[in-house]
């Protein structure tokens, strides 16, 4: 993890909220805090404009609410976050790990944690990025095949082509316009039904 992380916080009380950035300030100094917040509200926005690498957030146990705005800032701007709670609950847990929690810590605000925290954090956020990118790598090349399967079969109904004549059809065209054979399938399959 790369010191002189930014940090959100986010916590309903304020005496929590002096707590977590004294302890941030205690065991992380390298650390800057970007923004402090007494709420989840409109989290995705903050997130967006303040652009932190990390954030912390304190609750007593996460309400729909604030998991909704976890789930919305993790589709548009994914960042780590580790939640201190007081809900020691395998519910709240999952719920908050399924919302893009990384780090789910109860009863724990303590000023030594806080850094191994953060790097926990940050290195399940990053391997789950990097499966996330791994599903929807896998997803489009799979979309990209069923679009190079139909068009293959559009041109052996429409020109009586063998298979392998069909596809050697979509790459030449490919190769012709520099273009990948996904592309020209998807072109080609939109000319037909238009």
């Amino acid at each position: 993890m790369t010191t002189g992380l930014t940090i959100l916080i986010v916590s309903p009380s304020r005496r929590r909220l002096d707590n977590l950035m004294q302890a941030l300030a205690a065991s992380a100094p390298e650390h800057h805090l970007v923004g402090r917040l007494d709420r989840a509200i409109d989290l995705p926005r903050w997130v967006e404009e303040l652009e932190p690498d990390a954030i912390i957030m304190d609750t007593e146990s996460p309400s729909r609410d604030t998991l909704e705005q976890v789930v919305v800032m993790s589709e548009r701007t994914p960042r780590p976050i580790v939640m201190f709670s007081q809900d020691e609950s395998q519910d709240a847990m999952r719920r908050a790990v399924s919302a893009g929690v990384a780090c789910y810590v109860v009863n724990g605000l303590e000023n030594d944690r806080i850094q191994p925290l953060l790097q926990l954090a940050q290195v399940r956020f990053e391997a789950w990025q990097a499966m996330r990118d791994d599903t929807l790598r896998a997803r489009q090349e799979l979309q990209e095949h069923k679009l190079v399967e139909q068009a293959k079969r559009y041109l052996m109904k429409r020109e009586n082509l063998s298979e392998e004549a069909a596809y050697q059809a979509l790459r030449r065209e490919a190769m012709l316009h520099r273009k990948r054979i996904a592309d020209v399938a998807r072109l080609l399959m939109e000319v037909s039904k238009g």
